[in-house]
């Protein structure tokens, strides 16, 4: 057997960007994540999950940076919220070359484990602007969630809102037993899908991301930039755009999120 070893990160990274910067942006992003924490059966606390984008963004004099951003989560009080410029981690250009102990916009060349992702997200977005048979998501996907609960108060939770109508009316079985039957036993807790229960969020004693169907690494598309950044996916809010003082959107009390996005949109 031969044995093949990579090129070290920094050589990687001279090959596909040591070149000119790009001069207009390619209508795409790449999602990919970081994980700080253990992984128990597909599912990690969203404090210990950082996810992470790589886009072009355009710069003054018709250039481009190569934005690579980590947003962090946490609840509120209807769901979670991904993003937004409190939960942003970090901030980067990947086309800046990486030195050790870099800060500001360039990557520091020891945070390998980052810089291996964002050099994977680039390939990615490469491959999509030379192939036309790669598949683009049409929007962002974010993780499904599970909100955990005390198992003494677990059986007096139940089902609401319109993604759990919508799922029942397609299988045709009640809401109340649906919830019964995805309810999951998670070191201690009782887990069910978040969006079904996000209405008993201040019972809830956690919130998990199940990272089982999540891919790992992501295209979707940019054709309004930064709008395509931010928007709401069933108990979630996610806001990726990157600058500062944003106003963060909340949903009024007893809106659905269906309202809340009509009354943002």
């Amino acid at each position: 057997m031969i044995a093949t070893f990579a090129p070290p990160l920094l050589d990687q990274w001279r090959r596909r960007l040591g070149g000119p910067r790009r001069d207009h942006p390619r209508p795409w992003a790449a999602l990919g994540y970081l994980v700080d924490g253990p992984i128990v059966e597909n599912l990690v606390e969203i404090a210990n999950l950082t996810l992470v984008l790589l886009y072009d963004e355009p710069l003054p004099r018709g250039r481009c940076a190569l934005r690579l951003a980590g947003y962090a989560a946490s609840p509120i009080p209807w769901g979670v919220r991904f993003g937004g410029p409190d939960q942003r981690r970090f901030l980067k250009d990947l086309w800046l070359q990486p030195v050790p102990g870099g800060q500001g916009y360039r990557l520091d060349l020891g945070d390998e484990e980052l810089l291996a992702l964002g050099l994977q997200l680039e390939r990615e977005l490469g491959r999509h602007a030379h192939s036309r048979r790669q598949a683009v998501r049409a929007r962002v996907r974010l993780p499904k969630l599970w909100a955990a609960f005390q198992p003494a108060g677990a059986e007096k939770i139940s089902g609401d809102g319109p993604e759990l109508a919508a799922y029942a009316e397609r299988t045709g079985r009640p809401p109340q037993r649906l919830l019964e039957y995805l309810r999951r036993d998670h070191q201690g807790s009782i887990l069910y899908p978040a969006a079904w229960v996000s209405h008993h969020w201040q019972e809830a004693v956690g919130i998990y991301a199940d990272l089982e169907q999540f891919p790992r690494r992501q295209v979707f598309r940019l054709r309004h930039l930064p709008h395509d950044l931010a928007g709401f996916q069933d108990a979630a809010e996610f806001d990726f755009r990157g600058g500062a003082g944003r106003r963060q959107h909340r949903r009024p009390h007893g809106a659905s999120r269906r309202d809340t996005l009509t009354a943002c949109t």
